[in-house]
């Protein structure tokens, strides 16, 4: 279930001069400023901009701004402009950016080592492929001599690509190596059938 919607926070209460017209007492009237922000779980993720309401400390009439006399809502008009929506109630959206920068970093960066990978093989590097169906499995180096590298393909595919890892047990791979170059494992990685190395 998600839990969402709006919530407003106090942000400035001012004194407003003269008499309530309600009970009359002198100069008990203030107006308070709200900011509105929408949530999701109670996150607040970004403003919904500003209102305000009057109230009198002595009769504790409150009036919303639709009810003020035109001097009572130029006065609650003025006080809002000068107060300034807070920066949390941005939280939210500020969290939801940084995470898919990270994201993006992380992704670049795994990118790159990839790449370096490829280009450089090791004994022991797994290789998370796609086959032609549009399966996933791995290949595993055996080992590299010179521009030859030796793989052990995985005999089961999965899926998802997500669930590739449950195939790296040593039963599921075939007895006898394939041997590729290393331009072709850089081909492969162009036509993204290798879509990611893990070396140990």
């Amino acid at each position: 279930m998600i839990i969402y919607g709006h919530r407003a926070s106090h942000l400035v209460t001012e004194p407003v001069p003269g008499a309530c017209p309600t009970c009359a007492a002198p100069n008990s009237r203030r107006v308070s400023i709200f900011g509105r922000y929408a949530h999701l779980y109670w996150v607040p993720m970004f403003s919904l901009g500003k209102t305000g309401a009057a109230e009198c400390r002595h009769c504790r009439q409150v009036l919303q701004p639709q009810e003020m006399d035109p001097a009572l809502k130029q006065t609650m008009l003025q006080v809002q402009q000068q107060v300034r929506v807070p920066g949390w109630h941005f939280s939210g959206l500020a969290l939801l950016l940084l995470t898919v920068l990270s994201g993006l970093v992380l992704h670049g960066t795994s990118q790159k080592d990839t790449q370096l990978f490829v280009e450089t093989p090791h004994k022991g590097d797994l290789y998370h492929i796609r086959t032609e169906n549009g399966h996933y499995s791995l290949l595993k180096v055996q080992d590299v001599t010179g521009n030859s590298v030796k793989l052990l393909p995985n005999n089961y595919e999965m899926e998802s690509q997500r669930e590739v890892e449950k195939l790296d047990k040593p039963e599921f791979y075939a007895a006898e190596p394939v041997e590729l170059t290393r331009y072709d494992l850089n081909i492969m990685l162009t036509k993204e059938q290798i879509l990611e190395v893990e070396r140990p």
